[in-house]
C-alpha cells in the first residue's frame, strides 16, 4: 500500500514538473490588463514625487534614474491637475445648466448657502428682538 501511494505522488509530482512543457503557448490578453497607476490620485503622485526626492537626497537613488522618474511622475501630475480642472469645469457647467431629469434646479453648494444666510438671519432677528 506504501509503495503505490508512493508512486502515485512520485506520478503527479512529474506530472506537473513534465506538464508545461507540453502545453501550447500562452497569449497574454494585454489589453484586459489593469495598470496601477489608472487609480493614482494627486496626492499619491505628490507623495511618489517626495519619496524619490529623499532617496536622492540620501544617495539611495542614482541622478539619471531620479531625473528619469522625477519627470514622469511630474507629467503625471499635471495630467490629474488637467483632468482635475476638466471635470471641475463640467461640473460648474452642469450647475449652470442646473436642470435634473425632472427639471428641478439641482445646486447643493448653492441651497447650503441660502440656508447658512438664513440661518444667520433668524440669528440676528432673535438678537435685535
Amino acid at each position: 500500500m506504501a509503495y503505490v501511494a508512493a508512486l502515485l505522488i512520485i506520478g503527479l509530482c512529474l506530472y506537473l514538473v513534465v506538464q508545461p512543457f507540453f502545453q501550447k503557448e500562452k497569449k497574454w490578453r494585454t489589453t484586459e490588463i489593469k495598470d496601477d497607476l489608472d487609480e493614482l490620485s494627486k496626492e499619491h503622485i505628490f507623495a511618489t514625487l517626495n519619496e524619490l526626492e529623499m532617496e536622492y537626497n540620501m544617495g539611495k537613488l542614482p541622478e539619471a534614474d531620479y531625473g528619469r522618474l522625477k519627470g514622469f511622475y511630474e507629467n503625471l501630475a499635471a495630467k490629474k491637475i488637467k483632468e482635475e480642472a476638466i471635470s471641475q469645469e463640467e461640473k460648474t457647467e452642469k450647475r449652470v445648466e442646473g436642470h435634473s431629469v425632472e427639471g428641478q434646479v439641482f445646486d447643493e453648494e448653492l441651497e447650503y448657502e441660502i440656508n447658512k444666510e438664513l440661518r444667520e438671519l433668524k440669528k440676528r432677528r432673535k438678537e435685535k428682538g
